[in-house]
């Protein structure tokens, strides 16, 4: 787990996924539980994002066994200029044990991810 702390405000995600009809309904559950959400059109967006803003929270989804090398080799680049940098990742299940590297790894059960991430932001207060 990193040592990120956060302000008392809801904590800045910064998202981007390898499916992107998959990830309108994970941004607006975000949203709807009162996040600041800003979505990237890939990976490579996603650090470009980063650099300009620098949200406390990063989220990769990953549908695609094939996105893995891609999103953590993103994830690792961050880390390097940043290892404070909270990284976190939504993957199915059968995903979890497939080299994703990070603070975190989420289900992509868009209803399950805001409460996750108030308890992983509620430890850090």
């Amino acid at each position: 787990m990193s040592n990120t702390t956060f302000s008392n405000a809801s904590p800045r995600i910064l998202l981007s996924s390898d499916s992107h009809h998959l990830i309108s309904s994970v941004r607006n559950a975000l949203l709807r539980a009162g996040f600041s959400v800003d979505l990237a059109s890939d990976y490579g967006h996603l650090e470009l994002l980063w650099q300009q803003l620098r949200h406390d929270v990063v989220l990769f989804e990953v549908c695609q066994p094939s996105s893995i090398e891609s999103a953590t080799e993103s994830a690792i680049r961050i880390k390097r200029q940043d290892a404070q940098q909270f990284i976190g990742y939504l993957a199915d299940a059968s995903m979890q044990m497939s080299g994703l590297t990070g603070d975190a790894i989420f289900s992509r059960d868009a209803h399950k991810l805001p409460q996750a991430l108030r308890e992983i932001f509620d430890e850090h207060l």
